[in-house]
């Protein structure tokens, strides 16, 4: 398990507080275009699992992860890595993994046997904070080498199917 690392000077990475819900949803609505999780991210977050940073000059929450129970049918513990957001203004801040390394660490603390997060493919800067910290691709569906071998390539990384799990039971955290 890496470090939680330190954002840059005039950053704080701190868990969530009921106040910071304008700020977090004006955040991630720079990322997503649906409504924020906010309310429901506070309600399922695993005990100091939502984690926040915080640009310290202007009070704005600036980059989220939260560690929460969501469970699915393919992953019924639920332990999972959930709405990681980094507003594109601060990018380079270190803020994106400090906030996603906490909320692994919380995970990896918690979890019983494994933990699990899902993106969209296309989401390329999220992806490399994830495997720089160990999460892993999970080769479950025929269509998994081919897509996970296309992000591999534009993030400039080496792929090999072998090296990756097909099952929850074999991703552990």
């Amino acid at each position: 398990m890496p470090e939680v690392p330190r954002p840059a000077a005039g950053y704080s990475l701190r868990n969530a507080r009921p106040e910071d819900r304008h700020s977090y949803s004006q955040t991630f609505q720079t990322a997503f275009d649906e409504p924020s999780p906010f309310a429901d991210l506070m309600r399922k977050t695993l005990p100091g699992g939502f984690f926040v940073v915080e640009h310290k000059p202007t009070g704005t929450i600036v980059a989220a992860s939260t560690a929460a129970s969501y469970p699915k049918a393919q992953h019924p513990e639920g332990y999972s890595l959930q709405w990681v957001v980094a507003h594109s203004d601060h990018l380079g801040t270190g803020s994106g993994r400090a906030a996603t390394a906490a909320a692994t660490q919380v995970l990896a603390d918690s979890a019983p046997a494994y933990s699990y997060l899902s993106t969209d493919d296309f989401r390329l800067p999220a992806i490399n904070i994830y495997l720089k910290l160990g999460w892993q691709p999970l080769l479950f569906q025929d269509d998994q080498t081919a897509r996970w071998s296309e992000v591999f390539e534009k993030l400039g990384m080496w792929f090999d199917e072998k090296e990756w799990p097909t099952t929850p039971q074999e991703a552990g955290v």
